[in-house]
């Protein structure tokens, strides 16, 4: 039951290499450490680079239907500092990805029970500061996770794939010193392992948490609101993940179940808003 870990720098990897005891693995052409069923990969920062780490760590593994991947590394938030909840070393699992240079979003299946608060993250070309929180959606800035997430879904199904950030500024671009990258990242490992142990719980030949009466449910928005083949299994996500959550019912949809858009534009903001009663803090 492999565990594959996809971390950018190696002063974010060093703490999780030493807690899992790992040793460098030189049949591989990337940094890659290895002990039993842990394998990390250093891919470098930058979306591509993580991606292509990613296709290389896990097309090397044998994998099997309880394989996990984690992305973890540090990231900005959009929140100034002092002025709301969020503060340094505060660690967060991702909701929501989104690649800024297409605007493409991409929704892990958020099925297992973890300690981790949930963000929306936003992968960027280069680092973000304060001018530049108005252009992206409040939460995480990172630059990684959008080109992490696509690789591994190739191979994994989302609920499998977890990305989970620790918070290193609001925004102040500055030169962090590696030893304290290093702090931080070691001191979320303890809910990061916890989060690692969650998604392994997972059985994909566990019955459905969907009910008929859901699945029709389902389809109805999907008709009315025209949702594209990947949207409708977004929202199939957003249903059972909500059900696994809460242990109840689904909320009231009969508005949006009534709804018809007559363009992308509508249903867009239709299928945001859907998303946002069910999303689960």
């Amino acid at each position: 039951m492999p565990i594959l870990l996809a971390i950018a720098l190696h002063a974010e990897a060093r703490p999780v290499i030493e807690r899992f005891r790992l040793k460098q693995d030189a049949s591989f052409d990337l940094p890659v450490f290895r002990r039993d069923e842990v394998w990390l990969t250093v891919t470098g920062t930058g979306r591509m680079k993580s991606a292509i780490a990613t296709t290389c760590l896990v097309t090397r593994i044998e994998r099997d239907e309880r394989t996990v991947i984690f992305n973890l590394g540090v990231a900005g938030h959009t929140q100034k500092a002092e002025e709301g909840p969020v503060k340094v070393g505060d660690r967060f699992l991702a909701n929501k990805i989104t690649e800024q240079s297409t605007g493409r979003s991409f929704y892990p299946d958020l099925l297992a029970r973890t300690p981790l608060a949930e963000s929306a993250v936003t992968t960027v070309e280069r680092p973000l500061d304060r001018a530049d929180a108005g252009a992206v959606e409040p939460g995480l800035a990172d630059m990684e996770a959008a080109g992490f997430f696509q690789a591994a879904a190739t191979f994994l199904p989302p609920h499998r794939i977890g990305c989970v950030k620790v918070v290193s500024d609001h925004l102040e671009t500055r030169r962090f010193d590696k030893d304290w990258i290093s702090e931080l990242i070691a001191g979320s490992l303890d809910d990061f392992e916890a989060a690692i142990a969650a998604y392994r719980t997972i059985s994909d030949g566990e019955p459905d948490a969907l009910t008929d009466a859901d699945v029709r449910v389902v389809e109805d928005i999907r008709d009315r609101l025209r949702l594209t083949a990947s949207r409708h299994r977004m929202l199939s996500d957003l249903v059972r993940s909500y059900k696994l959550h809460t242990g109840s019912d689904l909320p009231d949809l009969t508005r949006i179940s009534q709804v018809s858009v007559k363009t992308k534009q509508e249903g867009d903001a239709e299928f945001e808003r859907l998303r946002g009663i069910l999303s689960v803090e």
